[in-house]
């Protein structure tokens, strides 16, 4: 009988060491614990500073004789580009916590952790702090100081991971972890988002921020921040709207407001500037969507590969008639190798192939892009046209921003590179 119990005991043991051992798993993940600051502090850094180099590059806005090139998380270098073969650093705009700005009317409009900021650069050596609007995004995570969650330090960790643990769930869908003060695991929904993109005079592709008829528009993940512009900045979102979740790119064009998402590009109605009202939506196979209307038409490119943020087999641009608002129709399909950003000069539509170069495409028939030219010479991640000079074409790469001379055959001459 004490044997057969034994033996029931032993079973027993082994078979819950077997669970266990099957219930874990070795994982190497990017473990992000959080950095917490005074927000008060940071909100009364001085605005303008010594000229810096340039580090970590983000967005981009390039005016008749200047151009503004964002530092992440730092703020703004100013350039003189007067004459476009020497660029001169002039000034540095502190903008901490800033990623995406917007420039409108000398005015740039931009974040600063968890506000939003207007700043008058009608003298690009002096900038003035025009307004702010506190909080505009929620502040989601706070220390024992009441210090806000302000940035992550990342590490690669390699540990065992029980399978029912919300650490190994949560990295299911992303390699990185996000850890509080007192490494709780916060939510990848609640890490605060993040913004990012290049826009320019005649304004980009790539864009989370837009404005239009005195409003300023702000994509995160899953929701648009509205705010007026008019005697300074005030949040007025609508309430009870839901929107996509996979929101990527905003374009501002003729009194409405066009989002591409990883999954559509969808139409709003912004008449009434705070109460957007969706016209229509047009579905696509899962990539990353700028969108760029023009003239009846939006030139939407779709961009996949395995192992990136947009996985997938669709390479393509996307020609989609939308001359009826309501009913966006496709009217035609290129296939593309990778495509990036992209702009419209005249009856030119140039877009960006990364490290696959530029594409040029005849768009004389608006819904029938044509292939003209194809520039292998150049790594191209978005493109800006000077807004006064068109023989100058700005190309971002991995160098850096690269300026151009562009002549009638399509022959590029470099004229400068502000290296990144």
């Amino acid at each position: 009988m004490k044997i057969i119990h034994l033996l029931a005991l032993a079973t027993l043991l082994l078979l819950c060491s077997c669970g266990k051992d099957f219930g874990t798993t070795k994982v190497t993940y990017q473990k992000a614990t959080g950095i917490y600051n005074d927000l008060q502090e940071i909100r009364a850094t001085p605005l303008n500073a010594d000229i810096q180099p340039v580090i970590n590059p983000g967005k981009i806005f390039i005016g008749e004789n200047h151009i503004l090139l964002g530092e992440e998380n730092k703020g703004i270098h100013v350039i003189d580009n007067s004459n476009p073969s020497n660029p001169t650093f002039i000034n540095f705009i502190q903008l901490p916590g800033n990623k995406e700005f917007f420039v409108k009317d000398n005015i740039i409009y931009g974040e600063s952790y968890y506000d939003m900021v207007q700043v008058d650069v009608t003298d690009l050596n002096n900038a003035k702090l025009i307004s702010r609007a506190e909080n505009v995004f929620e502040i989601s995570n706070v220390n024992a100081e009441g210090h806000a969650l302000t940035g992550f330090t990342f590490e690669e960790v390699s540990e065992e991971l029980d399978q029912r643990s919300d650490l190994y769930k949560s990295l299911q869908t992303n390699n990185y972890a996000y850890f509080n003060h007192v490494n709780e695991l916060i939510p990848n929904s609640a890490v605060p988002s993040s913004f990012a993109g290049t826009s320019g005079n005649q304004t980009g592709t790539v864009n989370r921020i837009s404005v239009a008829n005195d409003h300023m528009y702000i994509i995160g993940k899953s929701e648009i921040n509205i705010l007026s512009i008019q005697g300074g900045l005030t949040k007025v979102n609508e309430e009870n709207i839901s929107w996509s979740n996979d929101m990527e790119t905003i374009f501002a064009h003729e009194n409405n407001i066009f989002i591409g998402s990883q999954t559509a590009m969808e139409i709003y109605d912004a008449s009434n500037p705070v109460n957007l009202q969706q016209r229509a939506r047009f579905d696509h196979a899962t990539s990353c969507d700028p969108v760029l209307p023009n003239n009846g038409v939006a030139y939407v490119t779709l961009r996949t590969a395995d192992f990136s943020d947009c996985p997938g087999n669709v390479n393509a641009l996307l020609a989609i008639d939308i001359t009826d608002l309501n009913n966006p129709i496709q009217r035609e399909e290129v296939v593309m190798q990778s495509p990036f950003g992209m702009t419209i000069q005249n009856d030119k539509l140039f877009v960006c192939e990364g490290e696959n170069g530029l594409k040029i495409f005849d768009i004389s028939n608006k819904v029938s892009p044509q292939l003209i030219e194809t520039i292998t010479s150049v790594e191209a991640y978005d493109v800006i046209l000077h807004p006064t000079n068109s023989n100058i074409i700005l190309l971002a790469g991995p160098d850096g921003l690269n300026q151009y001379e562009v002549t009638s055959d399509y022959s590029f001459t470099l004229e400068s590179t502000i290296q990144f």
